[in-house]
């Protein structure tokens, strides 16, 4: 894994967020020869800083002389089960096919009371770079169903910008995720900038790796509050008693000519609404 940063830089960080490093007596410069170039750090000495003694690398091959060779399409070997307190992947799980068995993986290699952190999971505009882009639902669904507490949950948009192997980049917005927030950018809500996931949860006691989730958006509309949601007649009464729009719109619904102004309606309300400024969670950082 490539570090985009100084030793000197990271403390920087570390105390504009109030943070105490552990010490390193000798930090290693990057594999990269342009990276090392600028003296930014490898791997090992930032998860070192981090306060980490032993780190590991896993990969499904040796070009890069990871600790440990496997293929997270299959179950981790017992000896490996329970040994670490994190699990960092930063671009590892969207290459990986299939991707029960990865979460799975990652479970076992937990201990109680390890984390899992999701360093940049690939969201919008990310296609063709590995096999899947993710939601933040699905992190926030999956972990918290097995048992999991979820720590941080942010999403963050940024375009990337690259010169003589720098990150030169404007300042990422980062936003804080909580199911439900992004409902209104299911569709085409998003522009040409790229998304990314930051996701860190815990490893309870009870906390186990085989419930598979229902999606969280849609037990909101199954609760309780929300039973009456496909009664018809509950529904009628909305329509009559909703907003300008929705009435208008339905008066419209009926005879050639009326579908017609509706059709043209919905296209120019449709236009409009894209222009509109996006009304995002707030941003927490910028970075």
């Amino acid at each position: 894994m490539s570090i985009f940063a100084s030793d000197n830089q990271l403390g920087t960080w570390a105390k504009e967020r109030g943070i105490e490093l552990a010490p390193v007596a000798d930090p290693a410069l990057s594999h990269d020869p342009l990276l090392a170039e600028m003296n930014c750090v490898d791997d090992i000495t930032f998860f070192r800083r981090l306060g980490f003694s032993d780190v590991q690398s896993l990969d499904v091959s040796d070009w890069e002389q990871a600790d440990l060779i496997w293929d997270l399409n299959q179950p981790v070997p017992d000896g490996w089960k329970g040994r670490y307190d994190c699990v960092f992947e930063s671009g590892t799980i969207q290459h990986v096919f299939h991707l029960p068995n990865v979460l799975a993986n990652i479970h076992d290699l937990l201990k109680t009371g390890g984390r899992v952190v999701h360093g940049q999971a690939p969201s919008h505009n990310h296609v063709d770079h590995g096999f899947y882009m993710f939601s933040p639902t699905l992190f926030w669904d999956y972990w918290t169903t097995n048992g999991y507490s979820i720590d941080a949950a942010y999403w963050f948009e940024f375009e990337p910008f690259w010169f003589r192997s720098k990150f030169v980049a404007p300042p990422w917005r980062i936003r804080r995720y909580t199911p439900g927030s992004l409902d209104a950018y299911g569709y085409g809500g998003f522009g040409h900038r790229q998304v990314s996931l930051f996701f860190v949860a815990t490893r309870g006691e009870e906390a186990t790796r085989g419930e598979v989730p229902q999606q969280s958006y849609y037990e909101r509309f199954w609760s309780d509050e929300a039973s009456e949601r496909m009664d018809g007649a509950a529904q009628k009464e909305r329509s009559r008693g909703g907003s300008g729009v929705v009435r208008f719109e339905s008066t419209l619904r009926r005879g050639m000519l009326r579908a017609r102004l509706w059709y043209a309606w919905k296209k120019l309300r449709n236009w409009v609404v894209r222009r509109l400024p996006r009304r995002l969670p707030p941003v927490d950082l910028r970075y």
